[in-house]
Formats: C-alpha cells, sequence, structure tokens
C-alpha cells in the first residue's frame, strides 16, 4: 500500500510537470522566463527597450506641432490677447511716428519731435509778411505716408534764430518760395501759431541752409544768443537736443561774421569800412577759394 500511494505521488508530479493546467499554458511566442535562457531574457528585454524608445520617439510631437496644434485650436483668449498687444503697438507707433499727421500750428507738433530732431518734408506755397515775427513761410507739410493728399492744410514757419529784413524777404520768394524743403523744429512754440525751425533747401549737389544763407548775404541778423564752447558736466554732454540747436547757433553766428568782415547787406552801413590791410585779406581769400563758384547772391 505504501508503495502504491508513493508511486501514485511521483505519477501525478511527473504529469503535472509534462502537461501543465490550462491556466499555466502561455501565449504562443512567449517564453516564460523560469524556463528561458538567461542570455536569451536579456536581448529579448534590450530588444523591447530599444522598440519602445523608437515607438514613443515616433508619436511624441515636436514643440512645434504642439504650438500649431494649440493655435488651430479655437482659443478665444489667445484671439483677445494677440489683438489688444496689435492695438496697443499700433498706438504707440502712430504717436511716435504720426504717419498720418498733417501739422497745421505749432501746437500739432509733438514735443519729442524736437527733442529728437526728427526731419519734415512740405512744399513751402507761398511767403507770406508779418510786421511782428518777420516773413514766414507757408509750408503745406507732407507726413510719411500722405493719406490725405487732397488736404490744404498749411503750417506757418519762421526760420529760427534770425530776424529777416526786406531784402530777405525779396530773396526768399525768388529762392525758396514753390519748392520742396525740409525742416526740423527747433524751439518749442505753444503761444504762437507759427513755428520755430531749421529750414534746409535741398540742391542737386548740396543742401542749402536758408539761415546760414541769409545771414552770409547781409540779409538777416541773428537774434539769439550764442553759447560759449565751454567744457559741460557729463550729465548736461549727454543731452543730445541741447548739443544740437548749440551747434546750429554756432553755425548762425560764423555766417554772420562771414558778413559782417566782407560788409554784406546791412553791414555795409551798419559798420564802418574795415582799414586797407584787414579788407584786403577777405578778398584775396575769397579769390582763391571761391574762384571757380558763382556769386554768393546767385548761390
Amino acid at each position: 500500500v505504501v508503495f502504491v500511494l508513493i508511486f501514485q505521488f511521483f505519477a501525478a508530479r511527473v504529469s503535472d510537470y509534462r502537461c501543465p493546467a490550462d491556466r499555466d499554458i502561455l501565449p504562443l511566442g512567449q517564453i516564460p522566463v523560469t524556463f528561458a535562457p538567461l542570455h536569451l531574457v536579456g536581448s529579448k528585454l534590450r530588444r523591447r527597450r530599444e522598440m519602445e524608445e523608437v515607438s514613443s520617439y515616433e508619436t511624441t510631437p515636436s514643440w512645434f506641432q504642439r504650438f500649431s496644434d494649440y493655435m488651430r485650436k479655437d482659443t478665444k483668449g489667445v484671439e483677445i490677447i494677440s489683438y489688444s498687444l496689435s492695438g496697443i503697438l499700433f498706438v504707440v507707433a502712430y504717436r511716435k511716428i504720426r504717419p498720418f499727421t498733417r501739422f497745421g500750428k505749432a501746437s500739432d507738433i509733438p514735443q519729442h519731435f524736437i527733442r529728437q530732431q526728427i526731419r519734415q518734408y512740405g512744399r513751402v506755397d507761398k511767403i507770406e509778411p508779418s510786421l511782428q515775427h518777420g516773413p514766414l513761410l507757408i509750408v503745406r507739410h507732407r507726413p510719411p505716408a500722405n493719406i490725405l493728399f487732397w488736404s490744404r492744410k498749411t503750417i506757418p514757419i519762421k526760420v529760427n534764430g534770425i530776424d529777416v529784413n526786406a531784402n530777405g524777404y525779396s530773396w526768399l520768394e525768388s529762392v525758396v518760395s514753390g519748392n520742396e524743403i525740409c525742416f526740423i523744429p527747433m524751439v518749442a512754440s505753444s503761444a504762437n501759431e507759427h513755428a520755430e525751425c531749421r529750414v534746409l533747401l535741398p540742391q542737386p549737389k548740396r543742401t542749402i541752409d536758408v539761415g546760414e544763407a541769409l545771414l552770409s548775404l547781409g540779409f538777416a541778423k541773428l537774434t539769439v544768443s550764442v553759447p560759449k564752447p565751454v567744457v559741460k558736466p557729463v550729465r548736461n554732454r549727454k543731452d543730445t537736443y541741447e548739443a544740437q540747436l548749440h551747434q546750429y547757433y554756432r553755425s548762425l553766428a560764423q555766417s554772420e561774421r562771414y558778413a559782417k568782415d566782407r560788409r554784406n547787406g546791412l553791414w555795409q552801413h551798419n559798420l564802418p569800412p574795415r582799414v586797407w590791410p584787414l579788407s584786403l585779406w577777405p578778398a584775396v581769400w575769397d579769390k582763391l577759394v571761391y574762384s571757380k563758384r558763382l556769386p554768393v547772391l546767385v548761390r
């Protein structure tokens, strides 16, 4: 009996080993780890990891694709923010550049245009006499984007820093009137209708500064005090507007000194004639330097 029991026990063990139960049968192609060799198990695990990495790399979208998918969606918040930023940037750019504004008086010119010496362009329609301010240039301003081309708005401009006489008025009528000019606002003038500017007359060969030309001909007088060339502190030296304004006034003073030395225009009667040695030097210098140029009145 003992022998039979022992035989049945070993027979059951052998049958379980050779014929496993249904719950223990693995799917086709899968090898149990307990019966597979170690090197085969390691290679399969490595291959499985590599395939998972490749599949994850192929299926994971890039940041550009994610951003594109996000922007394709109906996101009202993003649209509102984009339109708001665009509107704010447009308003800031419009206030800084004024691409469509046609100036009609001095108060229309922004303060930063004066500080930054931004050049403006226009056409001189006529020269208007004024007993209080002298001759005024009636200019039809042309903004960068001249959309309102039918507008007849004009701005009166006075050449900054000088007082023009009758001869200067005639010179402006014959030389400047009807031509395109470039004017640079120099001084803020809110009380007056006219703007005080530096006026430049473009020519094919060179650009003529109207203020310097009038002073060198003796057709105007300097009305501003010329600053002395002293060394300024570093904080004031950084003010480009003050530096450019002083440089312009020094150029005007040099042109007036040129007319005084040669007794041109109004200085012929306002100053006594120079003695012979001093009067000879300007004539010799003009012959050496300006011998091949047109007369100063024609220039």
